[in-house]
């Protein structure tokens, strides 16, 4: 039996039509595939480039605690606030020192209320500690905060947050270590 030729629009003789129209289908699906995965690798691009022009955490937290500078501070609450609107999270406290206001960060407010230490505006306190740079400004990240015959550590000597389960994960002698340097409470 002879086989049946068509002549197609474009001129090429196709031996058997049904045969063309399986070949149309599976260029369809190769070039879908292939646009499919072109789309993807451009897309992944795009967010790679994304990703490389966003800013380091290191640069934009610039939250480290320096024990090279520390410096101490004596000064008088002007206020108390136990979550502060400003960073870091936390209890912070408005000092009116002898050069001026500063804004302390005193870590966690529920870490406070564990160990008795309250603050009132008028208190005359002083805090060891050192300053660092945020967005929005500057803060005193407080290590050890005085009031009267009261004191309390709050952070270690490389500044790490006692409130973030920091005392519990200090050995016996880390812990009274820090509470000679911080003095009786």
């Amino acid at each position: 039996m002879p086989a049946r030729h068509s002549l197609q629009s474009d001129g090429f003789a196709v031996v058997n039509p049904s045969l063309g129209v399986w070949m149309r289908k599976t260029n369809l699906i190769r070039m879908a595939g292939f646009l499919s995965a072109l789309l993807l690798l451009s897309g992944n691009t795009v967010w790679a480039q994304q990703l490389a022009v966003r800013p380091r955490p290191s640069a934009t937290r610039s939250l480290a605690y320096n024990a090279n500078q520390e410096t101490i501070i004596e000064g008088t609450v002007l206020g108390y606030s136990a979550e502060a609107a400003t960073p870091p999270i936390g209890a912070h406290v408005l000092l009116q020192t002898a050069s001026g206001t500063m804004d302390a960060h005193l870590g966690a407010a529920s870490y406070l209320e564990a160990n008795h230490f309250s603050l009132a505006k008028g208190d005359s306190v002083r805090v060891v500690g050192t300053s660092s740079a945020t967005r929005q400004g500057s803060v005193f990240l407080v290590r050890i905060i005085q009031k009267g015959g009261q004191s309390l550590a709050l952070r270690t000597a490389k500044g790490s947050p006692l409130s973030r389960a920091g005392a519990r994960a200090l050995s016996p002698a880390q812990r009274s270590q820090l509470a000679s340097q911080a003095g009786p409470r």
